[in-house]
């Protein structure tokens, strides 16, 4: 227990001796910190040192990790890189994703481990096209994009340009993101053969090969199936590729078609009965070829008020309260039916008077959640319908062509009409007598991802992966990675298995333009596809000669296929036409594990945003599945979005946005890696605000101010090292220090190697503003400026320790610091990255922490008691048991003997400390005031009579420097 004894002192205390005037000066005298590192830069001087690291240190410490840690008993780290766009500026998504990567890579580097990371861009699709059409003059980019299907007809010159176009557009792109990424300070090798692009000849090789090895196991096939499809884009779209407008308005329609007698018994007779149908997209009315149903629900038959009395409509019972809710029509129940008793229902289409019999089918997909317990069935716009007429044999009728728009095969009203803008209230109008209730409702809708626009889905032949094959060892392989941040770990892996499940197929095929041909041909009379091992060797060697894939668009089939490989065929040239599509942009990043990793092409890292799930995380993983059984990554790191202060997404109709140029321009490069570090792994939306920027410039000029002080303390690197302490260090402050350097160094490890950065800005925050500001350098000062060369040895020691191990642990962070304050400590032109600092095993001290802990604890009571006084002139009576006193005669070793020049006095801050042995249970602390004057040089010691110019301990340091 401590107590203190009721004794105060008054508000201030006085020495009762004056100090003599005109006193001399002994600034010349003091070790005053001396650095040339300046306290702060200005904008210009700061964009200056930044371009000077940049090429100097940060341009070479990738090849030189690659080179020097290749020895280390630790196996390289490898950080796959999911590939951005390489079209348009880059935003703040951009810097949270690169510079999260940058800290994994560095943290690595820093602790002796050799890292791999090959940055790439993703250069198909359709935003590149786009872009690169965009400039055509008087042609739109459908237009151009279209022509792609016409190319056997002499179009091959606008492919060409398009192609030719979209590549310069991209490589453009790549130059302007790579200098931007490399001004960030990313470790990595820039140069062309450190890079990977998408469209790369080898990249592609890669990936038809890949295509025809799935394609062999059977897990790539074709086939008529719905798929999501957008008509604003003309081509198929996967789940990867939607966004949901949640405020869209659909049409709310109750629907009756019209049962044929036979097939049900009923009690009531003479009555018409109907089938009653829910349904938001009345355009697929058309397609109507059956009518769904649940025999394990229970139906029945109802009147509705306002309609005629003959009139009887069937529906699920669990719903008629919903039903009446809704339209605000009352109904009554005339009779109860089973579910099992509908299946020999037959009812009339709607609109195409010649479709008289069409079938009721059971179908579990039908639930009482909403609607009326009947679905209508069209099999070219819903992947159930289609599955359940699949399994009948039911055939698929799709009168919707690419542009969204009724082909000629539809009814004759809606023929060339756009499904979407027109179809919902032509057909509303002519089916109006059969429209129980029609309003409309406000629901989350799927939209093109590029053009924001709806799509619809709509059936047509289409290359698919077999996904229900690979879901269940996919979901397997997950449950052995590793997903992080730890907080969010259960709730991430959770939804990458929900959504890997939810996906029924994926389509991999695209009808556009610019990307990767799937590279296959197909008989001109039965479309069956034509394809092996030669021919898809022989397309490769093409690419190797030509240095890209245009070929496959430029050359015509007598010139693609060579006469010995139809000869083996048993086909001619006019029998066989080439494949129009390209393959799906996430087959593309989906299968660069296999092009860009080496030895067992498995990352120990992906590290993306959330939205990942459905993409690049996931398509990986399925190909790697596929190719090897196996997954492509150990770990997962997931980070959240960008928003506004006020959690707004940013966009320019907002005009919210702002760019990391912006930041950089304001405050430097390493703020804006602050900043990611602090707030971009603990939420998954990220806020940008200067608010925050400007906390994190002034934290990092914080840091800076550490830097520099303790720069100015240790000197320079070469002078240090010659005066290297020969002897045991005696001081408990130096070795309490050292220990919780062990300590530092273990806990910032651990948190970076759990990817909580916010957590490793907030450690060393911690430990600069309290083990090293608030304890030793505070305590420490009067030693250090005042003391002699043995003790000023030693704490310069310990101080560079702290110096190298603040580096290490700010490198990852913020290597632009860093390295200019390392270029002020090794003069000699060294970078830090060529550093290896570690702690010593034997700097981990338990009795010095035990001590200097009880003596900050005695310290905090001193401080209480003494209030605002100058505490040198403070003398302390501590008075304890032995077990009380045990810690701090390590500091005081004389018990009974008020001494002023002990380790105690120096951490209490006060003129002199006795201590005394008693029996009590209670450590008593008793203060008074010390009547003597102070040293003008140390102003901590008292001279002995008012002649004595300095205390004796200044004196002697003095004559000694003399």
């Amino acid at each position: 227990m401590l107590r203190i004894l009721n004794f105060r002192l008054g508000n201030r205390l006085y020495s009762v001796k004056t100090a003599k005037k005109d006193a001399k000066k002994y600034t010349d005298t003091i070790n005053l910190p001396k650095t040339k590192f300046p306290n702060r830069l200005t904008a210009a001087k700061r964009e200056e040192q930044e371009r000077l690291i940049l090429e100097n240190k940060i341009a070479v410490s990738y090849e030189y990790q690659q080179e020097q840690l290749v020895e280390q008993r630790k196996p390289t780290f490898v950080l796959h890189d999911g590939p951005p766009y390489a079209n348009g500026q880059l935003h703040m998504g951009h810097a949270v994703n690169k510079i999260l990567k940058d800290i994994t890579l560095r943290q690595r580097v820093a602790h002796g481990q050799r890292v791999n990371y090959i940055p790439g861009w993703d250069c198909h699709g359709l935003p590149i096209e786009l872009k690169a059409t965009s400039a055509a003059p008087g042609q739109k980019a459908l237009e151009i994009r279209q022509k792609c299907k016409y190319f056997l007809r002499g179009l091959k010159h606008s492919l060409y340009s398009l192609h030719s176009s979209a590549r310069s557009f991209a490589l453009e792109a790549i130059e302007s993101q790579k200098e931007e990424f490399k001004s960030w300070g990313i470790l990595a090798n820039w140069q062309k053969d450190g890079i990977y692009m998408t469209f790369q000849p080898e990249f592609i090789e890669n990936q038809l090969q890949m295509f025809y090895k799935l394609y062999e196991k059977g897990l790539v096939y074709r086939d008529l199936k719905p798929v999501y499809w957008s008509p604003s884009s003309r081509t198929a779209l996967a789940e990867a590729e939607l966004e949901y407008d949640p405020n869209h308005i659909s049409p709310s329609v109750y629907v009756r078609f019209s049962l044929n007698p036979n097939g049900l018994e009923i009690d009531a007779k003479n009555k018409r009965i109907y089938a009653l149908v829910w349904t938001t997209t009345p355009w697929t009315l058309p397609s109507n070829q059956a009518i769904c149903y649940n025999s394990s629900l229970e139906y029945v038959l109802v009147s509705i008020s306002g309609h005629n009395t003959d009139e009887l409509y069937l529906m699920a019972s669990a719903l008629v309260s919903d039903f009446e809710a809704t339209t605000q029509l009352k109904c009554e129940i005339v009779q109860t039916l089973n579910g099992d008793s509908l299946h020999n229902l037959t009812y009339r289409h709607p609109i195409d008077q010649e479709q008289m019999d069409l079938p009721f089918l059971e179908a579990s997909h039908v639930q009482e959640s909403k609607g009326t317990g009947l679905v209508h069935t069209a099999p070219a716009h819903g992947p159930e319908d289609f599955l359940v007429s699949l399994a009948r044999k039911i055939p698929v009728k799709c009168l919707v062509n690419e542009e969204g728009v009724y082909t000629k095969e539809a009814p004759s009203f809606l023929i060339g009409k756009s499904v979407l803008d027109q179809g919902n209230p032509l057909i509303l109008e002519h089916i109006t007598n059969d429209v129980v209730h029609s309003s409309t409702m406000e629901h989350s809708y799927p939209i093109d991802w590029r053009t924001k626009q709806p799509v619809i889905i709509r059936a047509s032949e289409q290359w698919f992966i077999n996904t229900e094959k690979l879901k269940a060892p996919a979901a397997d392989a997950l449950e052995r990675v590793e997903i992080y941040p730890r907080a969010n770990a259960e709730a991430s892996k959770k939804a990458l298995l929900t959504q890997l499940q939810k996906r029924p197929y994926w389509c991999i095929s695209r009808q556009r333009a610019w990307g990767v041909p799937i590279p296959v041909l197909y008989s001109r009379d039965t479309g069956k596809v034509v394809l092996n091992s030669n021919l898809i060797e022989n397309f490769c060697k093409q690419l190797r000669e030509e240095g890209n894939i245009d070929f496959w668009w430029t050359k015509s089939l007598e010139e693609l296929v060579p006469s010995k490989a139809l000869k083996k065929l048993g086909l001619e040239a006019k029998d066989l036409i080439k494949g129009s599509d390209i393959l799906d942009i996430w087959f593309d990043s989906g299968s660069t594990w296999s092009a860009v990793l080496k030895s067992d092409k498995v990352a120990d890292l992906y590290l993306e945003g959330y939205d990942q799930f459905t993409g690049w995380f996931q398509s990986s993983l399925l190909m790697s599945m596929a190719a090897r059984d196996c997954a492509p990554y150990k770990s997962l790191f997931v980070h959240g979005f960008t928003v506004d202060e006020k959690g707004y997404k940013m966009s320019k109709s907002l005009g919210n946005v702002i760019s990391p140029k912006q930041i950089t321009k304001k405050y430097g490069i390493d703020a804006l890696r602050w900043w990611v570090a602090s707030h971009g792994t603990q939420h998954m939306s990220i806020t940008v605000s200067d608010k925050l920027l400007l906390n994190a410039a002034e934290n990092l000029s914080k840091v800076r101010g550490t830097l520099r002080y303790l720069k100015g303390v240790i000197g320079e690197r070469a002078t240090n090292q010659k005066n290297t302490p020969k002897v045991l260090d005696p001081s408990y402050l130096n070795r309490y220090l050292l220990s919780q350097l062990v300590d530092f160094e273990s806990e910032v490890e651990k948190l970076y190697n759990a990817y909580e950065y916010n957590r490793v800005v907030a450690c060393i925050q911690n430990f600069l503003a309290n083990q090293i500001s608030a304890i030793y350098v505070h305590l420490i000062k009067d030693r250090m400026y005042c003391g002699d060369e043995q003790e000023l040895i030693f704490i310069r020691s310990t101080l560079t320790h702290c110096y190298e191990q603040l580096c290490k642990s700010l490198w990852p962070i913020v290597p632009f610091l860093v390295e200019e304050s390392w270029s002020y400590y090794d003069t000699k032109g060294g970078a830090f990255h060529e550093q290896c600092v570690r702690s010593k095993t034997e700097w981990q001290d338990k009795k010095a922490t035990e001590v200097i802990n009880a003596a900050l604890d005695v310290k905090r009571l001193v401080n209480q008691q003494a209030g605002e006084v100058n505490s040198w002139h403070l003398a302390v009576s501590i008075r304890g048991n032995e077990t009380q006193l045990k810690q701090l005669e390590e500091l005081h070793p004389n018990l009974g003997e008020p001494l002023s020049n002990t380790e105690l006095c120096e951490i209490l801050q006060v003129g002199s400390v006795t201590l005394f042995a008693t029996d009590d249970r209670d450590l008593q602390i008793a203060l008074s005031t010390l009547q003597t004057l102070l040293c003008p040089r140390c102003r901590r010691y008292s001279l002995d009579n008012s002649e004595q110019e300095t205390c004796n301990r200044c004196s002697s340091v003095m004559l000694a420097k003399n």
